[in-house]
């Protein structure tokens, strides 16, 4: 047997090429990848390429037994299970004494089909000279050849044995050592979760927490629980409280319908007018809830803060133009999310004001994720400045708001827990709000 190298492009391409040179009985043995063609023989620009050893089974002629009877030569080695397997057989014949010809037997029998014994008896060491004469060995360098190839073959099979047990062990020894670290961090990774966090996101804030402290720490929940903490800050962006500065100042409310924005439009009206001293007027666009706009007149009449119906854009330019407060906030009719066409006529009244402008979306804690970013990619049209959160108090877990807002890059002014008007709201503030979504971890 012997070995040869193919060289192509790919392993297809050198299988193909050696079944084409060497026939089926080529026999493939290893590949591996080599640079080929680097400039001035380096490997500077040289291409990849695969080179493929593969072993040829050689057929040799045989030499020709002196006698007229037919002698069967069989060839047995040890299989690399330690069983023995005939190889081949080859039948020579003395032919008459016009010459000799080759009858050999080409046709070598598959592994492990059973050997048809000759008729014939063995020689034995008791055999006439004559005898060990006319008996041939065949195939030496093949048996040689199959030999260190098998020796090789178990080998590399005793390696691969040992790697595998030894990453067994590894692989053993990290699942025991995950497990006890998992032990300690899993109630935050399912207080994440159940914020609505991407689960790509809380897994990767949950191995950096693992990652930061030491394996001692992390049995420390206080200390598990600052890490994740300043981890999750950057998160939370907030914009304080609306700055009103020296000249007059708009502020319009948007949101889908349900969310509180009027409620939330009367505490900042009372903050600023009853506390800060500011004059302050309120415009109402909705026109389609009564109801709303009968609970803001109320709220206005409280606070003695002028109140302003308008049904078309040429009216709510004229009185904002004509208001002389420092501060005019305005509530929009809540719309759902899937209305393009009444959102985009909120934006005609949004065109129309020329003055120092912010945009507050108002949007609910309790809402779905997956609603919440629908109402985020709505309103968009509207470039909304600042989010406000409704209604914490009704559930326990605002992450939701948290991520989105923090995937659209909105910052968060205020939020809201409650209904009593002024007192339910409050300035964003990183902490606080980290201390709202911390409150749901069970330990």
């Amino acid at each position: 047997m012997r070995y040869v190298k193919i060289k192509a492009n790919n392993y297809n391409e050198a299988m193909m090429k050696l079944k084409m040179d060497h026939g089926d009985e080529a026999i493939p043995i290893s590949h591996k990848y080599i640079k080929e063609g680097g400039l001035f023989k380096s490997r500077l620009f040289a291409r990849e390429i695969v080179e493929l050893t593969a072993a040829i089974q050689e057929r040799k002629r045989l030499v020709k037994p002196r006698d007229d009877k037919k002698s069967n030569i069989d060839i047995t080695v040890d299989d690399l299970d330690g069983a023995s397997r005939i190889i081949g057989s080859r039948i020579i014949d003395r032919m008459n004494d016009d010459g000799l010809r080759d009858k050999s037997n080409r046709d070598f029998n598959a592994p492990g089909q059973a050997h048809k014994k000759d008729d014939q008896p063995r020689s034995t060491p008791g055999d006439s000279p004559k005898r060990k004469e006319n008996t041939v060995i065949i195939g030496e360098d093949e048996l040689n050849s199959l030999k260190r190839f098998e020796k090789e073959f178990h080998e590399i099979k005793e390696k691969l044995n040992r790697l595998m047990e030894n990453r067994g062990t590894e692989t053993a020894n990290v699942v025991s050592s995950n497990s006890e670290e998992d032990k300690y961090v899993k109630p935050y990774l399912e207080m994440l979760e159940h914020n609505e966090f991407d689960h790509e996101d809380c897994v990767t804030l949950i191995d950096q927490v693992k990652n930061s402290i030491s394996k001692e720490d992390l049995k420390d929940k206080f200390k598990i629980e600052k890490t994740l903490k300043e981890l999750m800050k950057s998160k939370i962006v907030t914009s304080g409280p609306i700055n009103t500065g020296n000249k007059k100042k708009v502020i319009m409310f948007f949101g889908p319908t349900g969310v509180g924005k009027t409620t939330t439009m009367a505490k900042l009206g009372a903050i600023y007018a009853l506390r800060e001293g500011y004059r302050v007027s309120f415009i109402t666009i909705d026109n389609y809830r009564i109801a709303a706009t009968e609970q803001l007149k109320k709220y206005a009449e409280i606070m003695k803060i002028p109140i302003f119906v308008v049904n078309d854009q040429d009216s709510f330019k004229e009185v904002i133009d004509r208001e002389k407060s420092d501060i005019i906030m305005i509530d929009t009719s809540g719309r759902s999310h899937k209305n393009e066409l009444k959102i985009s006529e909120i934006k005609s009244f949004v065109e129309k004001i020329e003055y120092d402008f912010e945009k507050i979306l108002c949007v609910s804690a309790n809402t779905k994720k997956v609603d919440l970013i629908d109402v985020f990619k709505a309103f968009d049209i509207l470039h909304v400045d600042s989010i406000i959160i409704t209604k914490v108090d009704e559930t326990s877990y605002i992450g939701n708001i948290i991520d989105v807002a923090d995937k659209y890059n909105k910052p968060i002014s205020y939020y809201t827990n409650g209904q009593e008007v002024p007192n339910d709201i409050s300035v964003a503030d990183p902490d606080k709000i980290l201390s709202m979504i911390f409150q749901g971890v069970n330990i």
